[in-house]
């Protein structure tokens, strides 16, 4: 990887700050608490021990443990967006009131912010058929996505130079956790504008930080990025037969592969990047001070939550960081959670039942200047993404799916399960949980929100569970209703009413199940006991499918004049099939328009063509709307209708470089 400074600088620069302050570090051992080291050098130098130390282990199958949970930090410090989108245009589809997400577009109701592929856009979107790009903004890499906050534009992009290598090591990747390929010399760049005038913008301050994005969230006027860092190890083992002794012996083999390797290659950096896009500074990224360690060991990577003042954009971020994985963020307005999902291969727990999956938890609470430590715990089984998680009244509720077996017994049980968690004294308690739900079915789609909870499970036909957690110390099933076909994701309707995509599904005469065309639904929850089913709307035949299905971002729901917009790649029949598994033919790729209503269901309006196949390949679409036009906005391209004549109305902006 290139790197502004080469090693012998970069220990340089590590003795400067050694011989120029003194840290606290955290000492393992003990539940919470600290320890201060006698000089700096103590500091890094414990640092360099335990990172190797963790690097060692972590490659290697990991085992469940009786878990006695909590964070050793180095130091405790003191510490509106919306559902719906209100107003003259809709906004990016978020999980909670008052958290926004990166998207690949943005919109001020007049202007969209664009991610092309090493570009964005500013096009002038009102009126809609005089669209126009009045300026672009070049990065250095490929465009990830795109924060709007007032008039400042925050694009994140993965930088040129850091595109993941796979590891040099003796196999392809290390795998952290569940079997994930983690790249090594991955970087981030973090590039802040003003766009008080779109058509000037403005450079403010612009970052390159060691590491993989897992996720970010915006809160407030601070900007939360979480990366995942993993150094290029030389080779390590990665496997070992039988015995405690072998697994030891393979550890220290793993530290002597190591013990060369300076503290400087270990530890993710950054660039300070001035105006002219060259490099002013490099740093590293977490010092020890910020460096928290937990209790018992959970993965192999460097964590870091970078945290930025967008009040104060020209200052440098706060970080925090630790050794542990993370697959999955959640966020609410007061606590950011990093949660990693990993398979358990060898020990028999909890009794004579082998649980294979564990989620490990950490809280980091969003109330200060920073983000800070304040728990970490375990619950069974692995979650299915972000909206397995939902915070309310400071108690975290969590969906896992479990996947057990008796000793001596073949055959694996699946079934789920809900768990309530709250902080305290450095960790996440189980104070409430719900298992064994639906026992031998998947979870689909889960979502929290205030006291309530839904969860929606198949195997033959769709159970939406509504789950009444008003008292997180004893939730409950309050409802069930089974339908056919099943849905993967789960969005609020109001009050009363959920609106959900999935798919349609048919039993053909063996009792297999065959999945067909997408399926919009909307269910009555006023009597949240009693769920009720009131409309379905089916789009195509087996083969049909949309983003929507596993990115929300996808899901535009403008929730003030009830429209909604989805990305269809459309496959249809001509004549009834023979066989309920026969895919359709290929028909149509787009942007589909309804009017939602809970009276009457889906209203289509129409459709906007975008000629290109959306799912399975790179590319991306979304759905936006300004007063009485919908957009449907890719990397290349920008095509608006009026609502009321879709199909008539259709206008192009193509992007400069675009086929």
């Amino acid at each position: 990887m290139a790197r502004s400074i080469n090693n012998n600088s970069k220990s340089y620069l590590i003795l400067i700050i050694l011989l120029s302050m003194t840290y606290i570090i955290a000492c393992k051992g003990v539940r919470v608490g600290t320890e201060v080291g006698n000089t700096s050098s103590n500091s890094w130098n414990e640092l360099e021990i335990y990172i190797k130390g963790e690097f060692s282990e972590s490659v290697l199958p990991s085992e469940v443990y009786e878990f006695e949970t909590g964070l050793v930090p180095a130091e405790l410090s003191d510490v509106a967006n919306d559902y719906y989108s209100a107003g003259d245009y809709s906004r990016t589809n978020v999980q909670e009131i008052g958290v926004d997400e990166s998207d690949k577009v943005k919109s001020d109701g007049t202007y969209l912010y664009i991610a092309g592929d090493s570009a964005v856009h500013i096009v002038n979107a009102v009126p809609a058929d005089s669209m126009n790009i009045i300026s672009t903004i070049n990065v250095n890499g490929t465009v990830d996505s795109l924060y709007l906050d007032n008039n400042t534009l925050i694009i994140l992009y993965e930088y040129s130079s850091g595109r993941g290598l796979t590891w040099s090591g003796s196999s392809p990747c290390i795998t952290v956790g569940l079997s994930y390929c983690t790249p090594v010399e991955t970087r981030l760049g973090v590039l802040i504008t003003d766009v008080s005038d779109p058509s000037s913008p403005d450079w403010i301050k612009e970052w390159i930080i060691d590491g993989w994005m897992v996720s970010s969230r915006l809160t407030g006027s601070k900007l939360h990025i979480v990366q995942k860092f993993l150094p290029d190890l030389p080779p390590l083992q990665q496997i070992y037969d039988g015995t405690e002794e072998e697994r030891a012996e393979a550890v220290a083999a793993n530290k002597a592969a190591l013990k060369d390797m300076p503290l400087s290659e270990l530890i993710p950096y950054y660039d300070v990047i001035n105006k002219n896009g060259n490099i002013s500074r490099t740093s590293p990224l977490i010092i020890p001070e910020d460096f928290y360690r937990p209790a018992e060991s959970n993965g192999g990577s460097v964590i870091s939550i970078v945290t930025i003042d967008l009040d104060n954009p020209s200052e440098d971020f706060k970080s925090k960081g630790l050794i542990a994985d993370a697959h999955t963020v959640y966020a609410s307005t007061d606590a950011i959670y990093i949660a990693s999902s990993q398979w358990n291969n060898e020990t028999v727990a909890l009794g004579e039942t082998r649980e294979y999956y564990w989620t490990f938890l950490y809280k980091f609470s969003l109330a200060g200047e920073e983000a800070t430590v304040e728990g970490t715990g375990e619950v069974r089984g692995k979650i299915l993404n972000q909206f397995s998680m939902g915070e309310y009244d400071d108690v975290l509720r969590i969906a896992t799916a479990s996947r057990t077996s008796i000793e001596g017994v073949w055959g694996v049980t699946n079934e789920n399960n809900i768990y309530c968690l709250e902080a305290g004294n450095g960790s996440l308690d189980i104070i409430g949980s719900l298992e064994g739900i639906a026992p031998g079915e998947d979870i689909y789609a889960a979502r929290f929100i205030g006291p309530h909870g839904f969860m929606v499970t198949f195997v033959k036909v769709d159970p939406l569970f509504t789950i009444d957690l008003s008292d997180p110390s004893n939730p409950v099933i309050a409802g069930e209703l089974h339908v056919p076909g099943y849905s993967d994701y789960i969005h609020p309707l109001g009050n009363d009413h959920l609106i959900t995509i999935g798919k349609d599904t048919v039993l053909d005469d063996f009792g297999n199940v065959w999945y067909q065309g997408l399926q919009l639904s909307i269910f009555d929850i006023s009597d949240f006991a009693n769920p009720q089913l009131l409309h379905s709307e089916v789009i195509g035949d087996r083969g049909t499918e949309s983003l929507a299905l596993y990115d929300h971002k996808a899901f535009t729901f403008w929730d003030e004049n009830g429209l909604l917009a989805i990305p269809v790649d459309l496959f249809e029949h001509e004549t009834e099939p023979a066989y309920p598994y026969t895919y359709g033919e290929y028909t149509f790729s787009g942007l589909y328009v309804y009017r939602i209503t809970t009276e009457e269901g889906f209203n289509y309006l129409g459709r906007i063509n975008t000629d290109f196949y959306i799912y399975y390949g790179d590319d991306w679409l979304r759905g936006l709307f300004i007063e009485n036009d919908v957009y449907a906005v890719n990397g290349e391209t920008v095509r608006s209708s009026n609502i009321d004549d879709i199909a008539g109305t259709v206008n192009t902006l193509t992007f400069p470089n675009s086929d």
